[in-house]
């Protein structure tokens, strides 16, 4: 299934070296002349390594709001989002979010880096990257990471009956 050259690339990334021990994880070089064998075009892989760039450096970003500001935290799409989200995606995020998967601030990085992908209209299976992306880079992000598999999970359970 193609699901758009950067997130295809993001995808391979992930499966191959994201989830290694970091002291197993080629040089960037090595990663770029590798991706470049498996048919990615050099553009491709640059916007894939800018876009994972870009989450590594906001996922360092100011701390998560307190538990009682999270309570009050109410998202309203702005119309740019409810053009290219679909009421899928946005009810996927909300569901995310009120089940304590995303914090206020996670949800807004996925946000950004699924519209930051190079398609018009972001699938829900795409955004489900994305959000496992923006977890898996997140240091200290392990219950997170725990409630979304078991999340997903519990959907293709339901699926299957």
């Amino acid at each position: 299934m193609t699901t758009g050259c950067v997130l295809d690339v993001l995808i391979y990334v992930y499966d191959h070296y994201m989830m290694s021990d970091p002291a197993e994880v080629p040089a960037r070089g090595q990663i770029f002349s590798a991706l470049a064998r498996k048919g990615f075009t050099l553009g491709e892989v640059a916007e894939a390594m800018e876009w994972l760039s870009v989450l590594a450096a906001r996922s360092e970003g100011p701390a998560a709001a307190t538990p009682a500001a999270r309570e009050r935290a109410v998202r309203v799409f702005a119309d740019g989002e409810l053009w290219r989200l679909s009421d899928e995606c946005r009810g996927f995020l909300t569901r995310l979010d009120r089940d304590g998967v995303l914090t206020p601030e996670q949800r807004e990085l996925v946000i950004e880096r699924t519209l930051a992908l190079d398609v018009v209209e972001p699938t829900l299976e795409q955004l489900k990257w994305v959000v496992l992306l923006a977890l898996s880079v997140q240091p200290g992000e392990d219950a997170a990471l725990a409630r979304f598999e078991a999340l997903m999970a519990s959907e293709r359970q339901l699926v299957r009956h």
